[in-house]
């Protein structure tokens, strides 16, 4: 990790650390540091943990609760279904998820089994790495409850899945971002501010990469001010045809990568994600022939095949199911 690494995840995070030691420590996994020595990111991890959990029933109690006349604190919701929220919020696969939208994971520093074995792809490690990373944030701020919630707020866009729910809606922040960084390799620019001390909403300005001017939203929050532009820049690149098509996310149908390439779209919200259905049989002979079926939900068609390797019929049904999905023609 070099001192541009850095740089762009301190854009992203919209936060500057006063360490960035501490910031690259958030990305050591345990195998590098067994081979190299020094820290790695797990007590980072721990902390971040904690932190996490506060803010976010912080964020909950402010956005459904209130004091009463009689200066009694209730709440819209019981405190069952806030927990389910919060659950949904913070459990391993949201967090997964959002470490992809950042695109967090490819700065991960592994020692050599790690890197054999891809773990940068795998759940819990992308959950360890959110995080840790929160817990970078809360060590370098000294505990600043305020930066420590704009970066969380940031990262996980709390307040999106508030107001939206946690189905497949379309969360233009998040769209805006894959695009600049597939199109140009760089993270789109904020600037959200108040006009004035006696501003009542935030207003935000978002540059992208190669177009001329800026895209201005407004909203009682800084994350409603940044959706709103997002929102505008996203219907400014529909206009002009400017958006990323399926094939973009993940290049031209590619037998060897096609299991990947489906779940990269599925990921993305494309496409439901692809079901296999495998059956052991055997031929005349007693030799184990592997029957896989390969589903998605929407998708007119399924695709199967019979073969001697359960990995290699898979394979192929998942490469026709994509051809499928891509507009290609599948024999």
């Amino acid at each position: 990790m070099d001192n541009q690494d850095l740089m762009d995840i301190e854009q992203l995070l919209e936060y500057q650390f006063d360490e960035t030691a501490i910031l690259q420590q958030a990305f050591i996994r345990r195998s590098y540091s067994q081979e190299k020595g020094g820290e790695n990111n797990e007590i980072l991890e721990f902390i971040g943990d904690k932190a996490l959990d506060f803010i976010v029933v912080k964020k909950l109690a402010e956005y459904y609760g209130k004091l009463t006349k009689e200066d009694e604190f209730s709440t819209r919701y019981k405190e069952g279904k806030l927990t389910e929220i919060k659950k949904k919020l913070v459990n391993s696969t949201m967090l997964a998820h959002r470490i992809d939208i950042l695109g967090l994971n490819e700065y991960l520093i592994m020692g050599k089994g790690d890197i054999k074995n891809n773990v940068q792809d795998e759940e819990h490690v992308k959950e360890d790495l959110f995080e840790a990373i929160i817990g970078a944030v809360a060590i370098d701020s000294d505990w600043d409850m305020e930066k420590i919630q704009d970066v969380i707020e940031k990262m996980l866009d709390i307040e999106y899945y508030i107001e939206n729910g946690f189905n497949d809606n379309e969360n233009y922040v998040d769209l805006i971002q894959q695009w600049s960084q597939k199109q140009y390799g760089e993270l789109p620019l904020y600037e959200v501010y108040l006009e004035d001390e006696n501003a009542e909403e935030y207003t935000c300005r978002l540059t992208l990469p190669d177009i001329d001017g800026y895209f201005e939203g407004e909203g009682y929050s800084k994350s409603q001010a940044r959706m709103d532009a997002a929102s505008k820049a996203y219907s400014y690149l529909e206009e002009n045809d400017m958006l990323l098509t399926m094939e973009d996310e993940v290049g031209e149908p590619d037998e060897n990568r096609a299991i990947n390439q489906l779940q990269e779209l599925a990921q993305k919200g494309y496409i439901e994600m692809p079901e296999y259905i495998f059956e052991e049989r055997h031929d005349k002979d007693g030799n184990p022939i592997w029957h896989c079926e390969c589903h998605i939900d929407g998708q007119e068609y399924y695709y199967q095949y019979d073969l001697p390797s359960k990995k290699e019929a898979k394979r192929k049904a998942a490469y026709d199911m994509l051809r499928q999905v891509l507009g290609y023609s599948v024999d």
